[in-house]
């Protein structure tokens, strides 16, 4: 089960690095704070498709 745990954990990651990356193509001028800023955005403002805790990191 652990094992499991973490496949989900660094898929998880890997998807916030290709949104990160997304919003790096999108918007090229925008400072790393902004990114992270969208992330979060985009993190708390998205339909959940289960209950529980937002991780941004």
């Amino acid at each position: 089960m652990h094992e499991s745990l973490a496949i989900v954990d660094e898929m998880y990651l890997e998807g916030l690095a290709m949104k990160r990356a997304q919003i790096r193509r999108d918007r090229p001028d925008i400072s790393d704070d902004s990114v992270e800023q969208s992330i979060q955005d985009w993190i708390t403002n998205r339909p959940m498709d289960a209950p529980g805790r937002v991780r941004l990191t």
